[in-house]
């Protein structure tokens, strides 16, 4: 998101500030694999041998950073080809203080404007409104 520029950007009446992006692209999401150290696991003196720390990192670089960014780049591709296909248009709306908050709603591109600007309108007045002809996703 950071690299898009808003559609509109909304302050409420309680200073919260969103950003409202529009696109026809579902980006993939980024999923790490199971490098087999599970987080708050604790090793002791003797667990672990000298030997055993390079497969781990190694482990942990194919499954943390490896294996998803080669996952990313393989569907990116087939993500943009389908959003060009499509008619269904994605609108969210993203506030990133005081905590990370990202609504989505779906329409088509037909009802794209007027929906951008009754969900402006609303987050304007600190509402989260549903506008016809979109459907609200919820957070994500």
């Amino acid at each position: 998101m950071g690299l898009l520029r808003p559609a509109r950007t909304v302050t409420t009446p309680s200073g919260d500030y969103w950003e409202l992006y529009v696109s026809k692209t579902a980006l993939p999401a980024w999923r790490e694999g199971n490098s087999g150290f599970q987080p708050g696991m604790e090793f002791t003196y003797g667990t672990v041998g000298l030997f055993e720390i390079p497969f781990m990192v190694l482990s942990f670089l194919w499954s943390s950073i490896l294996v998803p960014l080669g996952r990313i780049l393989v569907l990116l591709p087939i993500s943009v080809a389908r959003g060009r296909r499509s008619h269904a248009v994605r609108i969210e709306a993203l506030s990133p203080y005081p905590r990370r908050q990202l609504l989505l709603w779906m329409t088509t591109d037909v009802h794209k404007e007027r929906v951008l600007d009754e969900i402006a309108a609303g987050l304007a007045q600190g509402k989260v409104v549903c506008p016809a002809g979109a459907l609200y996703s919820g957070q994500e």
